[in-house]
């Protein structure tokens, strides 16, 4: 689709000329027969390609923002610079730069930075990057302490400059000597503007080139994502999609826990794409309204609910499509509800939202279930993990009150004396269900949801899956795992934590 969009444009531009920066621009692949190599272009930067293996990953859509981010990254990296998009939450900051790696065949390691970090355990980071010669993308920079951040621009700027001289070893800060493996970049990822982050200083901001990254081009997303799920229709359904969501955001009331983003989209999109494998016969406009309607209802309020089904009834006029039904797993809920002496039947909402609680549970793995205290978010919690246990592998479910310790206990920390490292009750359990055979495992975090602690959770909710700790650990999360939040309210989260899970609103 991107190929024939381009093609198009050049056409309506009447572009003649291969020096054109219309052309130019583009991404562009050649096979140059002198190094025996293949080269890919972007403006006047060659990059050679590196022929990493990544395994078999999903692509990007490409819009214009994307080719904007692309032209900028490689200029910077032409330049030996590194490069900083900026830019709100969900709109594919960290995705774009992973992306690009993978066009060019290089490894992305993505860390997830926190204030537990200090100038030694980044620059073991950054040395290992230079030897390596892969690209580092450093998630959420602006959160280390300011003291750090001024040493880092130092490190930094040493790696650089031996880049420049096309050094095969250099003098790193602290005196070590270190190979230099070509093809080594960075890259910072940063919200402006949020609780617990700080202006970087001057003398790094030097050394990265700014890409500003605002408002995605959703339409063309759906669009192409609709199309990639076999919707033959995908360009009404995309523009009717797009002015859904256009019209809530505009009607609808202000709450914390409402996101309209990019990663809401994307999860409606993939649960849209199995529904249409699962009937394929079935009109496509019914499918799209009771994906969308499904989808955004566990989240609303009660007041919300009727103006939403009528934006709905607008958009898809004269559609009527039934709720999705469960049967297996709804009767094995009602049993378990029986033992824990619970109404199903009765209780027709919270049953309800029991069944979301489900439809959730199969697109996400980060699940926030919110609302007071006594609308009966444990039960549910505990009544679908027993359901899914009877049809399903046993599911274990681990608890802990985030806000009963500290971030250090919670997360680990490292003796500044020593350099031990102790790791705290989260990272334990994180690690248990990694190992846990035989069995899901559900970490649930009981307890107020503050920008501190949950922050350091950005990998693990986002699509990358990873818990990255102040020493250095990387452990991915495996596919038997979930990770679910249990607060009252979302009032002090960030909106780059709120657009990374999928929402349940328990009202009473």
């Amino acid at each position: 689709v991107h190929q024939k969009d381009v093609t198009d444009d050049l056409v309506k531009k009447k572009v003649k000329d291969p020096g054109d920066f219309e052309w130019l621009k583009q991404a562009r692949l050649y096979w140059r027969v002198e190094k025996d190599t293949t080269v890919i272009s972007i403006c006047d930067v060659d990059f050679d390609y590196q022929h990493e293996y990544l395994g078999c990953k999903e692509r990007l859509v490409v819009t214009p923002l994307t080719d904007r981010c692309y032209v900028t990254l490689s200029q910077a990296i032409g330049m030996f610079l590194g490069g900083a998009p900026a830019g709100p939450a969900g709109t594919g900051k960290t995705e774009t730069t992973k992306d690009m790696g993978r066009m060019l065949g290089t490894f992305v390691v993505v860390f997830n930075c926190s204030d537990q970090m200090d100038y030694k355990s980044l620059g073991k980071i950054y040395k290992g990057l230079a030897m390596a010669g892969c690209w580092g993308c450093f998630d959420e920079f602006n959160r280390i302490d300011l003291d750090v951040l001024s040493v880092a621009a130092s490190q930094v700027a040493c790696v650089l400059a031996a880049q420049r001289e096309r050094r095969e070893e250099f003098m790193f800060t602290d005196g070590q000597n270190v190979q230099l493996r070509a093809g080594c970049s960075y890259f910072i990822t940063m919200n402006p503007g949020y609780a617990g982050r700080q202006e970087l200083p001057e003398n790094l901001k030097a050394l990265f080139r700014g890409v500003c990254m605002m408002v995605p081009d959703f339409m063309l997303i759906m669009r192409v994502k609709l199309a990639g799920c076999g919707y033959y229709e995908n360009v009404p359904i995309a523009k009717k999609f797009d002015l859904l969501y256009n019209l809530c955001k505009q009607q609808l009331t202000k709450q914390t826990h409402y996101d309209y983003g990019l990663r809401n989209i994307l999860s409606v999109l993939r649960t849209a794409g199995k529904v249409k494998r699962e009937n394929v016969q079935a009109p496509e406009l019914q499918l799209m309204m009771r994906t969308l309607r499904d989808m955004n209802m566990s989240k609303m309020i009660q007041e919300d609910v009727p103006l939403f089904l009528s934006l709905i009834a607008d958009l898809f006029p004269g559609i009527n499509a039934e709720k999705a039904v469960f049967k297996e797993i709804e009767s094995a809920a009602e049993a378990v509800s029986k033992e824990k002496n619970l109404q199903w039947a009765e209780a027709k909402e919270w049953s309800g939202k029991v069944v979301q609680l489900l439809e959730t549970y199969y697109v996400r793995h980060g699940m926030g279930v919110v609302g007071p205290t006594g609308a009966g978010k444990t039960m549910a919690i505990e009544v679908l993990a027993g359901a899914l246990s009877v049809t399903d592998e046993k599911h274990v479910i681990h608890k802990m009150n985030p806000k009963a310790v500290t971030a250090a206990q919670m997360f680990g920390k490292l003796d500044p004396s020593t350099g031990d490292w102790t790791d705290g009750i989260f990272a334990v359990l994180w690690r248990k269900g990694t190992k846990a055979k035989n069995s899901k495992t559900w970490i649930l975090l009981d307890g107020p949801v503050d920008a501190i602690w949950i922050e350091n959770l950005n990998t693990v909710l986002d699509d990358n899956k990873l818990l990255t700790l102040a020493n250095g650990d990387r452990i991915p999360m495996t596919p038997e795992m979930k990770a679910v939040f249990e607060p009252e309210n979302l009032s002090n989260a960030s909106p780059a934590t709120v657009s990374r899970m999928g929402i349940i609103y328990f009202s009473i």
